[in-house]
């Protein structure tokens, strides 16, 4: 009698390997849709919250009462995706030689709170 070569697999290891796998994969969707979703949602405030510093920043660099009243202003500006981001603030009393807070916050389309920044500066 030969001697049979049964090395290898068999179509049904096969079958029952690629069952597995594909089981694993399946489990592992909802974390990686998780994920995606958070990513999403990390991007549009980060970006929010580098329009609020690059305003904040802006009134730094000439601290006026009239460049305080358009940063208090609502702006529009884009995330990532290309959805709008509002921001809107609110300042303490403006006066010479003294020092105002600058209150910002951003939104998105929905009007859910993304960012927000309070700044104190000193008006000469």
């Amino acid at each position: 009698m030969p001697e049979s070569d049964e090395s290898g697999f068999s179509l049904v290891e096969l079958v029952v390997g690629m069952v597995l796998l594909a089981l694993l994969a399946v489990s592992i969707l909802p974390a990686l849709y998780t994920g995606v979703r958070y990513s999403v949602q990390q991007s549009a405030v980060a970006t929010a919250t580098r329009a609020l510093n690059a305003i904040v920043e802006e009134v730094r660099e000439t601290p006026t009462c009239a460049k305080l009243a358009a940063a208090a202003a609502s702006t529009t500006f884009t995330d990532g995706r290309g959805r709008p981001l509002v921001s809107n603030g609110s300042y303490s009393t403006c006066a010479s030689k003294a020092t105002v807070t600058l209150r910002l916050a951003a939104t998105n389309s929905s009007g859910a709170g993304l960012a927000s920044a309070v700044a104190i500066i000193y008006i000469p």
